[in-house]
């Protein structure tokens, strides 16, 4: 009878351990450390890369548990951070990204050309267009499945001028440096010149059309979640260093665009909502998710104290609270497992995947995330 009890116990543990190492294994890791990367989904498969994966792009199979990620065709162009990948009926789009023109180069160009990945074909395309403005850290969408709306974006030649002054012009001449870095953070938002313009790209004739102008400050680094013809953008820089800690919703009927805004709730703890970029945010059981991010602690103390460098002297600080709104009200649902942000996200049938991460101090990170929403907090599926 001991014996028989035994044997019950040993199985039952052994079931307990298998089950652990499967829900384990539920998200395999993504091949590379990754951050600085972009990501889309179509149906059962996620397609990511670029950033700290270099040229690379895999995919991975969401409905096997455990599944690995496949590598496919690299990316053929300039490796890039940053760029924004949209899937439309069964492609994926391409855009923007920053980086070097070549390895010696000094200084990094944002891009303004575009790609299309057939994934049938495993092969990359080079578009006949050119992005009209620029969309480095842009939010991109599609409604439609057709046409991709852009929010947002770093303006090209400001971007380019500071580094080409800051790496080239001024050398390892130290004060030359702090001199360029003096007048280009000591500006006001406005004087950063972010794409304020929604831009709408036609993916069957490669046009451009201007929807509007977003009646706030534009913002870069948006957080993006899409519910049917309504786009939710999270917080964003509106200037190098000071994030934003306000929400826009825009819903889109057509090409007409109508907004409304509110605040994000301050961290448990805080007094004040100092808003965050690189966040992730998707939705969950009816609840929209938050996720995550970087920002200066103090900034918008010390910029309503009248200094335009509004993060000078403070600590880049990576987070891992978690967020939902649910019912129109915000709460506190749980902490990532660590601080991070800055990563490709994709939003799955009823849950948010983030791949990778860039962590406290700029290290980036393998681990792939499940957010999903339980009625009381969030579960973390790893």
């Amino acid at each position: 009878m001991q014996a028989k009890t035994l044997i019950q116990v040993l199985t039952a543990a052994a079931l307990l351990l298998f089950s652990a190492a499967q829900a384990g294994e539920r998200w395999a890791d993504f091949p590379v450390a990754a951050k600085a990367t972009t990501a889309a989904r179509i149906g059962n498969t996620v397609y990511a890369g670029l950033g700290t994966a270099g040229k690379g792009w895999y995919a991975l199979d969401v409905s096997r548990p455990g599944a690995p990620w496949r590598a496919l065709a690299e990316f053929p162009d300039v490796q890039r951070d940053d760029a924004r990948a949209v899937a439309v009926n069964g492609q994926i789009y391409v855009f923007s990204g920053s980086g070097k023109l070549n390895p010696s180069d000094k200084a990094l160009v944002t891009f303004d050309t575009a790609w299309r990945y057939d994934p049938a074909a495993n092969a990359w395309s080079r578009l006949p267009t050119r992005a009209p403005m620029g969309l480095l850290a842009t939010g991109a969408v599609t409604l439609d499945q057709r046409s991709i709306l852009f929010f947002g974006g770093v303006n090209k030649a400001v971007f380019e001028g500071y580094f080409q002054d800051y790496f080239v012009a001024a050398g390892d001449d130290k004060a030359r440096q702090d001199a360029v870095a003096a007048a280009y953070f000591d500006q006001r938002p406005q004087d950063y010149l972010f794409t304020a313009q929604v831009l709408s790209y036609d993916t069957t004739t490669h046009q451009w059309r201007n929807l509007g102008v977003d009646p706030g400050l534009p913002t870069i680094g948006t957080a993006v979640a899409v519910r049917g013809s309504q786009v939710t953008l999270v917080n964003g820089e509106i200037k190098p260093g000071l994030r934003s800690p306000g929400i826009k919703t825009v819903s889109v009927n057509g090409e007409t665009l109508h907004w409304s805004t509110q605040t994000l709730v301050p961290p448990a703890g805080a007094a004040v909502q100092d808003g965050v970029a690189g966040a992730y945010a998707g939705y969950s059981n009816q609840a929209l998710l938050v996720a995550g991010g970087a920002n200066f602690p103090g900034s918008w103390a010390q910029f309503n104290a009248g200094q335009l460098w509004a993060h000078k002297g403070l600590k880049k600080t990576w987070h891992d609270q978690i967020y939902a709104q649910v019912g129109g009200q915000w709460t506190t649902a749980g902490k990532l497992p660590q601080p991070l942000g800055y990563s490709a996200y994709v939003q799955l049938d009823d849950s948010l995947l983030i791949i990778g991460g860039e962590l406290q101090g700029g290290a980036a990170t393998k681990e792939v995330i499940e957010l999903r929403w339980n009625g009381k907090a969030v579960d973390l599926v790893r």
